[in-house]
């Protein structure tokens, strides 16, 4: 071997040997605080399985076997699509515990955070409402994991859906209502888990129950939509001294960046609780509360008659508030619909009654407009003297003229007042027609004779200044049917 090659690497004494008389191992594909796990085929029916095996130096404590194998239990006793199906475990003659399960293809959630960082909700989501439904199945049995965390969850492709859920590793959990007389795998004041995503009363080494799941379940989502977990230290004790003693940053302060709605802020948080009396219940609540939970790219449903309803926070709220009124719904699309649907219907009422809001007020500005137009019109024929009388019919429609450019008749202008001047003699004044002489005032006037004005008579009283004679008007003929009539000539 030549000086810089790295040593040969050590061949695990497993590989290509037969486990149980059935499982050839194959491959290792991991390692973990209490044994590694390795590919193997069953030599009959040549099936492939992960086969999961205690340390050497662990086998020979009997507590630690016998938690080993109630994780096989559990799972097994759990059946649901989304955690992890053991077909096999015991104990090999030459002294092996193993649990063969089945292999799964695919990543672990911690490596996919790791690498790809914070989801969207609509991701995030999906695969937190996958945990909800397996833990929510654990709990009906009795059965508490204890340690959920990103890598005790696997996403593997199946059936288009590129992230479906596995649970692993149930080696801790806690199996509710067991002969409290009989051996316990832990006691209290002893302190198991992860601390990243440990619940306060776990930190503490108090007796826990299915809500120390739902508080993980939070630490979870807040990694998933922030790509941080909720505290952050540099000792396994100064991380529980901050899961009992500090309040999480919101995920929307911690990271600013993302889009994250008030409503995942709730939920996060409230999962998050450090009384557990105040995080959700159970985790069929948590299931409905995040079905429910709108994110930032949440589309806006279409309601009858082409309105547009926003989704928004208060109508998820309100629907939550029904989930809350009902309790646990074992359906939980049917109950958050017909929430939506009710906010939806009343949504679409009030914009139904805007639009003929909207079109009433325009018809009334329209009156009002016609009403003001024709008032204007009035009033500007009036301040232009008497209103033109209508044209006689014609054989052709013709467009009478607007009244403002009809002018009026001039009646004959009157004579002007004498300008004060110098008393001069008298001079006749013409009469024009006989209508128009003055009236007789001598004592002769009742024997028809006309007098004849007096003419530089001596002593007479100055005659008035002679006035410009002015034409009277040419009576105009009657109409007839057929003829236009002229305009008054000024």
């Amino acid at each position: 071997m030549s000086v810089g090659d790295s040593p040969p690497e050590s061949v695990d004494p497993l590989i290509s040997q037969l486990v149980a008389d059935r499982y050839r191992v194959i491959r290792k594909l991991g390692e973990g605080g209490m044994g590694s796990v390795y590919l193997a085929e069953h030599v009959v029916i040549e099936k492939k399985f992960a086969l999961k095996v205690l340390a050497p130096e662990l086998a020979r404590r009997s507590d630690l076997v016998a938690r080993f194998l109630q994780e096989a239990r559990s799972a097994s006793r759990i059946g649901h699509e989304n955690v992890i199906d053991i077909s096999d475990f015991g104990q090999s003659p030459d002294g092996l515990v193993y649990i063969a399960m089945e292999f799964l293809d695919g990543k672990d959630l911690g490596e996919i955070v790791r690498t790809a960082g914070a989801m969207e909700w609509k991701d995030a989501r999906d695969i937190v409402l996958q945990i909800c439904r397996a833990l929510r199945a654990a709990h009906d049995k009795g059965i508490v994991h204890r340690d959920m965390k990103p890598e005790n969850i696997f996403l593997v492709a199946r059936e288009g859906q590129p992230h479906f859920v596995k649970i692993l590793d149930f080696g801790i959990a806690k199996v509710m209502g067991l002969d409290p007389n009989g051996p316990r795998l832990t006691r209290t004041g002893m302190i198991f888990g992860t601390p990243e995503y440990m619940a306060p009363e776990q930190a503490e080494g108090k007796d826990t129950d299915h809500r120390a799941d739902i508080y993980a379940v939070g630490c979870i989502m807040y990694h998933l939509i922030t790509g941080q977990t909720p505290f952050v230290a540099e000792s396994f004790m100064t991380m529980l001294t901050k899961h009992l003693m500090e309040d999480p940053v919101p995920p929307s302060m911690r990271r600013p960046d993302i889009a994250i709605t008030p409503e995942m802020d709730g939920l996060v948080l409230k999962a998050l609780e450090k009384d557990r009396e105040k995080r959700w219940q159970s985790m069929a609540e948590l299931l409905e509360a995040v079905a429910v939970c709108p994110g930032p790219t949440s589309s806006t449903p279409k309601a009858p008659g082409g309105q547009t309803v926003e989704m928004g926070g208060a109508h998820a709220a309100a629907a939550l508030r029904v989930l809350r009124e009902r309790g646990s719904a074992p359906e939980t699309a049917r109950v958050s619909r017909r929430a939506v649907d009710a906010a939806l219907s009343s949504s679409a009422e009030m914009a139904t009654e805007l639009g003929a809001g909207a079109r009433k007020k325009t018809l009334i500005l329209v009156i009002v407009g016609v009403l003001l137009g024709v008032g204007v019109a009035v009033w500007f024929a009036m301040s232009h003297g008497k209103t033109p009388p209508a044209a006689p019919p014609t054989p052709p429609p013709a467009v009478a003229p607007p009244a403002a450019l009809v002018p009026a008749p001039v009646p004959p202008p009157t004579p002007a007042p004498p300008p004060a001047a110098a008393p001069t003699a008298a001079v006749p004044t013409p009469v024009m027609e006989e209508a128009a002489a003055p009236a007789p005032t001598s004592k002769h006037a009742g024997h028809g004779r006309r007098p004849k004005p007096p003419v530089g008579a001596k002593g007479a009283a100055p005659a008035a200044a002679p006035a410009t004679p002015t034409a009277a008007p040419k009576p105009t003929p009657p109409s007839t049917p057929g003829e236009l009539k002229p305009f008054p000539k000024f």
